[in-house]
């Protein structure tokens, strides 16, 4: 046994292995500004939609919007520069009489984006903003009031 012991030790090699580590600053985001679609007719039908781009360009093919201010979402993202991070719009909690889909996000004046589902990647830097649109789909159930809505923007590292 000791002969097989020191003959296994003769052949052992070793080698250190470096470790590696970034530390980042955690990911913070702050509410600008809504999601804003305005005040739109309550006849809005199953088929009828408004779209409001990040860029808060207004796409209304039915006419039905009847005022107040339509706009994307705006929020500020802080981060460590120069990190991936992606983007995810979930947890969508739609007023009632109609339904929210989808979504286009743009960061930072990049390229609109889709940012539901998967979500989209793109690289972080110091503050960049975050804007976002979205498709309000007609539920055919609509009553005259506010029917506000919701939805949750997550961004991690990758």
């Amino acid at each position: 046994m000791a002969l097989l012991l020191s003959a296994g030790l003769a052949a052992a090699s070793t080698v250190t292995v470096p470790v590696r580590v970034t530390f980042v600053n955690p990911v913070a985001i702050s509410e600008v500004s809504a999601l804003k679609f305005g005040s739109i007719d309550q006849n809005l039908a199953d088929s009828e939609s408004v779209t409001v781009a990040p860029d808060s360009t207004v796409t209304d093919p039915a006419d039905r919007i009847e005022g107040g201010p339509q706009a994307a979402a705006s929020l500020t993202v802080t981060a460590t520069p120069g990190q991936v991070i992606t983007i995810y719009l979930d947890a969508v909690v739609p007023g009632d009489g109609y339904s929210l889909t989808d979504f286009r996000c743009n960061y930072n004046g990049g390229s609109d984006a889709a940012c539901d589902g998967a979500g989209y990647s793109e690289t972080s830097v110091a503050s960049g903003n975050l804007l976002v649109g979205a498709t309000l789909s007609g539920g055919g159930t609509a009553v005259a009031g506010a029917a506000d809505g919701s939805l949750d923007v997550t961004i991690i590292y990758q």
